[in-house]
């Protein structure tokens, strides 16, 4: 949401597509309604070419263009009925402009594991916290077998250093962005910048400019999806390894 609220560069805007199967947040933190949505898309696909989905987007007040995934159960179903077509639909949107989509958690079971097939890239994000790190280093190894391209953002300081991480997980580090909770309260809706009330108030007000908004801004001004670095799944896994990596398990890993 910050990339695609901040995104820099001209030509489409991107578009944000909720596909979590355990149900959407967008609809219901901004109030808006379920369709135009993911269920509409999912229809949709039966009818031909979706061009570039406008039919399906709605947009937010943070300058982002999304498809909404229904709550709960009925977001289920609706990634069931894109399971066979829904990925190649997304890559059909991206042939027209750029597309983030929302996988939510990414566990061995997950219905929507399938779109890593058609990504450019899988972008992980976690705390450096052990907690969440050696949880990651568990599912890297099977996520790169459908993506090769894997990459992590950091989110917020911790005990440990981006490098660190690097080898204990054996991926890249994408970028690192600021912990910053009004910021993500003004992307997930649940705060209203004041200005926003005021007759003429232009969407670049001063919410552009927190942390987390010029770090999203910063990293889209370089960003581009890379290309496949091995046409052999496992060969990309072993890309990068270094004698680090033991010292770094060792430090992570470590219980008091």
């Amino acid at each position: 949401m910050a990339m695609a609220a901040r995104w820099p560069h001209p030509g489409p805007a991107p578009l944000v597509v909720e596909v979590d199967a355990a149900g959407g947040d967008l609809g219901s933190r901004w109030d808006t309604y379920d369709e135009p949505g993911l269920a509409s898309l999912a229809s949709g696909v039966r009818g031909g070419p979706i061009g570039d989905g406008t039919e399906f987007v709605q947009h937010l007040r943070v300058g982002a263009d999304v498809i909404v995934a229904p709550p709960s159960d009925a977001a289920a179903a609706t990634a069931e009925e894109l399971r066979i077509k829904g990925p190649s639909v997304l890559r059909e949107l991206a042939a027209v402009r750029p597309v983030f989509a929302d996988l939510g958690r990414l566990d061995p079971q997950s219905p929507v594991l399938t779109y890593l097939d058609k990504a450019d890239e899988l972008l992980l994000v976690a705390r450096p916290v052990s907690a969440e790190l050696r949880h990651l280093r568990m599912r890297v190894p099977s996520l790169r077998r459908r993506c090769p391209v894997v990459r992590l953002v950091l989110v917020g300081d911790g005990p440990h250093q981006p490098e660190e991480i690097a080898d204990y997980l054996q991926i890249e580090i994408a970028t690192t962005v600021p912990h910053d909770p009004v910021a993500a309260d003004i992307l997930a809706g649940r705060k209203r910048p004041r200005r926003w009330g005021q007759p003429g108030a232009r969407r670049e007000a001063g919410w552009t400019r927190r942390p987390l908004l010029a770090a999203a801004r910063s990293f889209a001004l370089t960003y581009h999806p890379p290309a496949d670095p091995a046409s052999d799944p496992a060969e990309a896994g072993d890309a990068g390894r270094n004698t680090a990596a033991k010292p770094a398990r060792e430090r992570l890993e470590a219980t008091p």
